[in-house]
Parts: C-alpha cells; sequence; structure tokens
C-alpha cells in the first residue's frame, strides 16, 4: 500500500521523472576523432582567406580563339601582291568615305582597292563610276593605265 501512496503524490512523481531525465543531459558526449575544436583553433583562423595570384606564364590566353584560319580562305588578302594587266574590274561601291572597287585576279580571287593602294606595276590612283584608274612610273614621267568596269555575263537556263 505504501508504494500506491508514493505513487499517488503527485510531488514525489515529478522529482522521479526529472532524475530520470536529467541523467541522460548529465554526460557530455564524447568527442569525434577528426574534429577541430573551434576554441581552441582561435576564432581569428576560422575565416582567414586564402590569397590567389593568377600566373599567366606558360598559359595561352583564354580569349584567343581556337580555331585559327590558315591558307586560303582566311580573309586576309594583300592587295600588293596583284598585277595591273592581270586584273579585271567586277564592282564599285562607295558612300560617305569615299569609294571602293572590287577587283578579281586571273584566278577568280576578289579583293577590294581604294585611291593610293599600291600593286605590282602601279599605284590606284582613281576610282570613278565605271573604271579605276592606275598610275605607272616614276614621279617625273607617270602613265594613266585605266580598267574598265566588266558586265556580268548572267549564265542563266533557257527554257524551251
Amino acid at each position: 500500500m505504501q508504494k500506491l501512496k508514493l505513487l499517488a503524490n503527485p510531488g514525489s512523481l515529478l522529482i522521479i521523472v526529472l532524475a530520470l531525465a536529467s541523467v541522460g543531459y548529465a554526460a557530455d558526449p564524447p568527442a569525434a576523432t577528426g574534429t577541430i575544436d573551434l576554441k581552441a583553433a582561435g576564432e581569428d583562423t576560422l575565416f582567414r582567406a586564402q590569397n590567389y595570384v593568377y600566373e599567366p606564364a606558360g598559359r595561352r590566353d583564354p580569349f584567343k580563339s581556337l580555331v585559327q584560319k590558315k591558307g586560303e580562305g582566311s580573309g586576309v588578302t594583300d592587295v600588293s601582291t596583284l598585277d595591273v594587266s592581270n586584273m579585271t574590274l567586277t564592282g564599285i561601291i562607295w558612300g560617305p568615305s569615299g569609294r571602293l572597287a572590287l577587283i578579281n585576279d586571273t584566278q577568280g580571287v576578289g579583293y577590294i582597292i581604294k585611291p593610293g593602294d599600291q600593286v605590282i606595276g602601279g599605284k590606284v590612283f582613281a576610282i570613278t563610276d565605271s573604271s579605276v584608274v592606275f598610275e605607272q612610273g616614276d614621279p617625273g614621267s607617270t602613265v594613266k593605265f585605266v580598267v574598265p568596269l566588266t558586265e556580268s555575263k548572267s549564265k542563266g537556263s533557257k527554257r524551251k
């Protein structure tokens, strides 16, 4: 009977529950192996950043294209290798900045020339609406050579 009286008393029941609950919180959990004690390491090392400096020596330029055009079709042309006697004028374009002439060499390669460009056998003296005028010779005795605009021959199919 005394056991029932002890359990019937709410004060003693509360003390027993609190005593059992505090047993689980009394002991610190064991520290895991391989962990760092942050208090022992110090707060100043917790947020320290590592400085990084890029060294470009021996590395390629990251902004340069990996695909390089070389040889035929590269878009780089040198009009100084053109010969005045072996070119045909295929077009003339003009705008606020002046006139440009579209010419082809004997192999069909197109070039764009402007007044003042040097070519083999002379230099571009002027570009008119229908021709290009080249100047040949020495400064004392110059000869003007005119290359007229050629009409394009369209090769359309004939219908029957």
